[in-house]
């Protein structure tokens, strides 16, 4: 199957994934949805969820980056671009989910493993069904990394950090829910 995130888009998230040195999830992926190849929407922000959760882990715990961002490149590639309408699971959650387990190395025969990747996801999912539509991939990516934070230091025993940023995003979401959404700020 063909990869549906664009290659020059994958690149610039780990280019600034693999020299980024922040411990921060929300702040990595805030920092990612900077990037000038991010769009409003689309299926990069699968792969960003993943990679900023795997590159704050990877600087709190002194790890090499480089093949635990293929791995969640791999997984999250093949998410299909709008998956969160046609399949209600948020290509977010899904990169959050692949993080976790790829962290966990867990695998469709694990046992605890898959449980906590579950786990972990049941959080990300009723928390991003709280706000219904439209989409905003830059508030599902949000809440996806900072739930999954939430869920991997609760069952993993980890000390990652996770900051609720405000948007500075949503001058250029036409769909943007304003009032309503928890990180909208004028």
């Amino acid at each position: 199957m063909a990869g549906v995130i664009p290659k020059e888009i994958a690149n610039a998230i780990t280019d600034c994934c693999r020299t980024c040195e922040s411990t921060d999830a929300v702040r990595i992926a805030d920092r990612l949805m900077e990037l000038g190849e991010i769009r409003m929407h689309g299926p990069e922000h699968h792969y960003l969820t993943a990679a900023a959760i795997l590159t704050a882990y990877c600087n709190c715990y002194h790890m090499e980056k480089k093949s635990i961002l293929v791995k969640a490149y791999v997984r999250t590639n093949i998410i299909p671009v709008g998956v969160c309408a046609m399949y209600g699971c948020c290509g977010a959650l899904m990169g959050a989910g692949a993080a976790a387990g790829i962290l966990l190395s867990a695998h469709p025969f694990s046992t605890g493993d898959l449980r906590t990747v579950n786990r972990i996801t049941a959080g990300i999912q009723n928390r991003l069904a709280e706000y219904g539509g439209p989409r905003c991939c830059k508030r599902a990516v949000r809440i996806s990394v900072y739930e999954a934070v939430q869920g991997i230091n609760r069952y993993m025993g980890c000390s990652l950090s996770a900051a609720m940023l405000d948007c500075r995003f949503y001058p250029e979401n036409k769909d943007c829910q304003g009032k309503k959404c928890e990180f909208f700020v004028t």
